[in-house]
């Protein structure tokens, strides 16, 4: 297995976003987030690298993404906050406590092109 197929096992399939009391949206992340770019085919996705850092709180990974369609590059950082709950039981944090997963669209430079949703 190839590098760039195992940073797409690091990204969700997808994403869903709020519609506020109407529930959510599932939101592929097989497309292209960059503006004036309508590419929703993941074959012309490729993966280029992984940046990851993780604190006591949360762990954010930034894959860098290049368009095949549009020639751009663009970021999906995938930030999860850890212990969003606690347990109901007296029990210490373990593996069930809960998380909580932001997906952010950033382009090359880093800038923040807008909240995607939550994985």
């Amino acid at each position: 297995m190839s590098d760039k197929e195992d940073l797409w096992k690091e990204v969700p399939s997808h994403a869903f976003i709020s519609l506020a009391r109407r529930g959510m949206e599932k939101v592929s992340l097989d497309q292209c987030f960059l503006k004036n770019c309508d590419n929703e085919d993941g074959n012309l996705l490729e993966p280029i690298k992984k940046e990851e850092e993780e604190t006591e709180k949360k762990i954010v990974k930034k894959i860098h993404i290049k368009c095949k369609k549009c020639g751009g590059t663009f970021i999906l950082k995938l930030e999860t906050i850890k212990n969003v709950a606690k347990p109901t039981s007296s029990e210490e944090y373990g593996e069930d406590t809960l998380s909580m997963g932001l997906v952010y669209a950033l382009d090359d430079k880093g800038n923040n092109i807008g909240h995607i949703g939550y994985f």
